[in-house]
């Protein structure tokens, strides 16, 4: 049976989805470090279109690079559309820099 690794964060998305909106976005950015950046603004604004940002902090690096990928399925499935590279580099970048 083939695995994937991508499937070990499956519960961490599931967590994120079944949130949902139950924290406006303005009012979740507060506890996020360097929430003025534009880096920051990007994150708030996409990833918080569906649900509450959860703290950089929450995974490392390469777990957030993963997430992202599951994210971009979930953006597809909800008739979202893409981030665009210069999204993609700046959500990584905050992400990246605040991670665990």
């Amino acid at each position: 049976m083939k695995t994937y690794p991508i499937l070990k964060y499956a519960p961490f998305a599931l967590l994120l989805l079944a949130t949902g909106c139950a924290l406006e976005t303005g009012k979740s950015q507060a506890y996020l470090p360097d929430a003025q950046t534009e880096e920051a603004r990007v994150y708030i604004e996409q990833c918080g279109a569906c649900h509450v940002v959860p703290h950089p902090q929450r995974l490392g690096a390469a777990a957030w690079k993963d997430m992202l990928a599951v994210m971009d399925r979930r953006r597809q499935e909800r008739d979202f559309p893409p981030l665009t590279e210069a999204q993609r580099k700046k959500i990584m970048f905050y992400l990246t820099e605040h991670a665990r």
